[in-house]
């Protein structure tokens, strides 16, 4: 009776290893799936910068892209040093950015 529950148990890990193996050789990888997320994003603050008010803060990236504050201050500070955007302030909710 054991050896069947090892036989399942063996079957059932070379399953899971077999979809997960194939799975990662022929999927897109995480790092190019990541490069391309971001890109996007990055993307969409600059469609978003193109309205009128041409601000843009923490908040409104997080809200826009549903993402963390520190990949928003990552979202923004790559921005700044593309010099598309400038920060105004210097700490705290009252920081935004302007574009240059």
């Amino acid at each position: 009776m054991s050896w069947i529950i090892f036989l399942l148990i063996g079957i059932l890990i070379g399953i899971f290893a077999g979809y997960f193996i194939g799975k990662r050789q022929s999927g897109e990888n995480y790092v190019n799936y990541s490069e391309r997320m971001k890109s996007e994003n990055l993307g969409k603050i600059r469609n978003y910068l193109k309205s009128a008010d041409s601000k843009i803060s923490n908040g409104d990236v997080r809200k826009l892209l549903h993402v963390s504050d520190s990949t928003a201050c990552r979202y923004l500070n790559d921005l700044e040093k593309e010099g598309l955007i400038k920060q105004v302030g210097t700490d705290g909710p009252k920081v935004y950015y302007r574009k240059n």
